[in-house]
């Protein structure tokens, strides 16, 4: 039986470790407080406390049993609000560098298409990250280290933007006004094409690999918030639209052409959460 831990049981990581668990796959996580543990050993995961502080803030034997697979996926968004970006850089670090001890074979890095800054333009994996901001910039940092490591399998994927049936940039814009940038395109990924492309790294490791994930169709912030607002009955949003608006697309069919992904959810328009 293939095992996993997967560091960072939120909102994409638990998803993702009851899918790798239905598939057959015998999966551990982590958590980073005692309770949040607790609560993800009452839905039957095997789950402990570990905490970035940067150092490794997490029990000797529970280190051993988490770090004892054959997988590791690092699924720790960066934010400004729970961590100084340097000692996430260095946790992240530190977590990799105890994970080579342990004789883990495979790593998979969850990143961020906010590596690209919102300027107009086509990014797809080939071209070089240029981050304005401060969390894309420790992004960068942890990538372009992860791929000086030889002897293990390595994998790096950026998301877009996340949604999910419970999650959805819409709610959080319903009614507002003036929303700037209405001309510019939507970079969205649905969660369970996450969770799949994840699952399709984790069989078939091959040393290091870059893939973006992000669904092909780009409509505008205004017209694809509107219609779906419209559609879920909430109080519409105003957009401002200009034709200096960035036309920033994310292009994502790399991990289709190489790996034969096919996404669920290749339009955001099918992505519609279900009615709250």
């Amino acid at each position: 039986m293939k095992s996993v831990s997967i560091v960072g049981l939120g909102w994409l990581g638990l998803p993702l470790a009851r899918h790798l668990k239905n598939l057959g796959w015998d999966v551990k996580g982590s958590k980073r407080t005692h309770e949040g543990a607790e609560q993800m050993r009452l839905l039957r995961l095997e789950a402990y406390h570990l905490e970035l502080t940067p150092d490794l803030n997490i029990d000797p034997d529970d280190l051993t049993a988490l770090l004892s697979v054959d997988s590791l996926v690092i699924n720790i968004p960066p934010s400004q609000y729970f961590f100084d970006l340097n000692h996430y850089v260095q946790g992240v670090k530190n977590l990799v560098n105890e994970a080579l001890l342990h004789n883990v074979q495979h790593i998979i890095f969850i990143s961020s298409t906010s590596v690209f800054p919102e300027i107009s333009g086509e990014f797809d994996e080939n071209i070089v990250p240029q981050p304005a901001g401060d969390i894309g910039k420790a992004l960068v940092e942890i990538e372009r280290w992860l791929f000086g490591l030889t002897d293990i399998d390595c994998d790096i994927i950026r998301f877009a933007g996340l949604v999910g049936d419970d999650r959805h940039p819409v709610y959080s814009l319903a009614g507002k006004q003036d929303i700037t940038a209405g001309g510019s395109p939507v970079n969205l990924v649905h969660i369970d094409d996450c969770a799949r492309a994840v699952q399709l790294l984790l069989e078939t490791p091959s040393y290091q690999r870059l893939y973006h994930l992000s669904a092909a169709k780009h409509p505008t912030r205004s017209d694809y918030y509107t219609q779906t607002a419209e559609k879920l009955g909430l109080e519409l949003p105003h957009f401002i639209c200009s034709a200096q608006d960035p036309q920033r697309i994310i292009k994502a069919d790399k991990i289709s052409q190489e790996l034969g992904f096919v996404y669920q959810y290749p339009d955001p328009y099918l992505m519609l959460p279900t009615e709250r």
